[in-house]
């Protein structure tokens, strides 16, 4: 991208060049998501500048946040719209979300106000690139390399306009040139192995695909090309070894475990083919050509139960795929159902003929499947090494926890507040939260009991007093005497609405414990004897299940209608429940309360991807990620650009 310092927008206040001078350093140093908190502050404290958005878009933008960082652009410009690097840079943005249409526009933009700018064409050739137009991409290079362009990448891009349009030998000269002007570029060795591999001339691609991994041995583009090669090559030990190692850097990697399960198969190991085939279809739900090939393995492997399933889910994404009407015309034989057989040969029949294809190529038994090895396109970088982007880490994708009473002092970084200036029956002006359970040591729970005790013993607010005890028995995992002391201040207090809401916490993670406990017996005593604590808390009556957690939080929020904390909180327990129509309802009651929840944009945004609403859900991850929760990268990287 263009560089993010601009000397021509308009002064900054003093107020905040402290925070853009950090800001910058952390982006020099790659730490972008400091950047950003940074560059928050910058923008609350003066909202006019647009400097800060294209830094901030910048930031995003690196984190992998198209969506986050095309919306910075786009205030920048709003603010300032006389700097064409804002709009080369959003081009890029919406180059990778697939917008080329927006791309163009802003590329068009930009050499209205500066037509001698070589960046310019260089960012057009690539998207022109994109869009298969090689003979435009070509002219744009040549403009970009006539302007100076002093980059050895607009070689590498025409190099590959010219393999496009199938002039090999000028595609080589430039990938060459390229390598001449930077031999450390790796992705002109790969260009050229590539190029070399389609002519079928292996040997010789080999020897740049290994230049490329002799350069860097993680990289997964010149790891996958030289896979595809080699097993091209009949080499599949070597292939299966290059495959190995891309999934142990990428492990969402949906592209090599469907090459890795070509290859098992073409070996024979179809267990491990169908195995790897699972994986795919868990990355990628809607993968086609994994049901159909798993479909056909399980047949081999005298399954036809799960043959029939996955031919199933074949035809129903892709109603007209002859071949796996025809494929479960076969498995309904097997199974002696002749009736469904019968409908299912017509349909194949049917569908062959409207698009004329010869009867007896649906009769065929053998299949090719390596003629069906996929090239990795998109950007899978590196997962788990040492110079791995932020994103790029693995992460296990869950919700962001529960929000519990804090009774200790702790930073505003770890803890959230919530006023209580003029409700009634709270005893004090500001409560805290956090999510954060390491927070509450054992010490700290101890201490309040100790306090919490003198108080009920002189009479002091006790409604108060038991709570803040209970809350602090159930930091200790005392939780007989937590609820007993959570019941009292209840009773003490019927219009008091943290009993109810700590109660429900406190149900809520007695519940996950027993559920992570293999032996209740040996493993947790709740109270006085194991034998009844199995009998008590193990119960599916409504005392501590779910629904019972959900009524706690319903009475909070009756006693408190504006208690933002106890909705975000009953959103989790239905998504425990699998209600996430009504999670999704309570996240964004939560989010309506206090428009910058970030932990509550964050859980929302994981249930609208999972209900299949992947914009809005990429929006509300964006919003989350820019508000400090950084999962958020990691979780967009996985799901929202695919």
């Amino acid at each position: 991208m263009a560089a993010f310092l601009l000397s021509v927008i308009p002064a900054r206040p003093q107020a905040v060049s402290t925070y853009v001078r950090d800001a910058q350093n952390n982006i020099r140093s790659g730490q972008f998501v400091e950047a950003l908190k940074n560059l928050n502050i910058a923008i609350q404290t003066d909202p006019s500048i647009a400097e800060l958005y294209f830094m901030r878009g910048y930031a995003k933008f690196s984190l992998d946040d198209y969506i986050g960082s095309e919306q910075d652009f786009t205030k920048s410009i709003s603010l300032f719209p006389y700097l064409p690097d804002v709009y080369v840079n959003r081009a890029q943005v919406r180059s990778q979300q697939q917008n080329y249409n927006g791309a163009l526009e802003d590329l068009s933009a930009a050499s209205k106000l500066d037509s001698t700018n070589a960046g310019i064409f260089f960012t057009l050739a690539r998207v022109k690139l994109y869009l298969k137009k090689y003979y435009a991409c070509l002219s744009d290079c040549n403009h970009a390399i006539r302007l100076k362009y002093d980059n050895e990448t607009v070689y590498i891009i025409r190099g590959a306009a010219e393999l496009g349009i199938d002039r090999f030998d000028a595609a080589v000269e430039d990938f060459k040139k390229s390598i001449g002007m930077n031999p450390s570029n790796i992705y002109a060795y790969i260009q050229l192995g590539t190029a070399w591999s389609e002519k079928s001339t292996y040997d010789t691609a080999l020897v740049y695909f290994d230049k490329a991994i002799s350069l860097d041995s993680n990289n997964i583009f010149a790891l996958f090309d030289r896979s595809i090669t080699l097993i091209k090559k009949k080499d599949n030990t070597a292939g299966l070894a290059d495959l190995g190692k891309i999934i142990r850097l990428s492990p969402y990697n949906s592209y090599a475990y469907f090459n890795r399960a070509i290859l098992y198969n073409d070996m024979g190991e179809r267990k491990s083919a169908i195995s790897d085939f699972d994986k795919v279809i868990k990355l990628n739900p809607k993968n086609i050509v994994s049901y159909y090939y798993r479909g056909l393995m399980k047949m081999q492997e005298n399954d036809p139960k799960g043959a029939l399933d996955d031919m199933d889910k074949t035809v129903e994404l892709l109603p007209d795929y002859a071949d796996a009407w025809y494929a479960r015309y076969e498995i309904k034989l097997k199974l002696k159902d002749l009736a469904g057989a019968q409908k299912d040969y017509k349909m194949a029949m049917d569908i062959a003929k409207k698009n004329n294809m010869p009867a007896d190529s649906l009769t065929t038994k053998k299949k090719d499947f390596l003629q069906s090895l996929v090239k990795l396109s998109g950007d899978f970088e590196e997962m788990n090494t040492s110079n791995s982007k932020f994103q790029n880490q693995a992460v296990e994708i869950q919700l962001m926890p529960m929000f519990r009473l804090f009774q200790g002092r702790a930073g505003y970084d770890v803890i959230d507040l919530y006023d209580t200036y003029h409700k009634d029956h709270y005893v004090t002006g500001i409560l805290s939260l956090s999510i954060h359970t390491y927070l509450i040591s054992d010490s700290l729970c101890n201490k309040q009991i100790e306090m919490q005790t003198k108080r009920i013993n002189t009479g002091a607010e006790l409604a108060d007093a038991y709570l803040q005890r209970g809350v602090a028995y159930c930091g200790l995992r005392k939780y007989n005497e937590a609820f007993a002391d959570l019941a009292i201040s209840e009773e003490l207090d019927s219009n008091y609405a943290l009993p109810y809401f700590a109660r429900a916490v406190t149900r809520y993670d007695l519940i996950l414990l027993i559920n992570t406990l293999d032996n209740y017996e040996q493993q947790i005593t709740i109270g006085k004897s194991n034998a009844k604590t199995r009998e008590q808390y193990t119960t599916t009556e409504l005392e501590h299940t779910y629904d019972a957690v959900v009524c706690d939080f319903e009475s909070a929020i009756k006693i408190d209608p504006g208690f933002f904390f106890a909705y975000y909180n009953r959103g989790i327990v239905y998504c425990k429940m699998g209600n996430y129509h009504r999670a999704l309802e309570d996240f964004s009651k939560a989010i309506g309360m206090r428009k910058n929840f970030a932990e509550a944009l964050f859980n929302r945004g994981l249930v609208q991807i999972m209900l299949g609403d992947s914009q809005a859900g990429c929006e509300d991850l964006s919003r989350a990620g820019e508000l400090g929760i950084s999962e958020a990268y990691k979780v967009m990287k996985r799901y929202c650009y695919k």
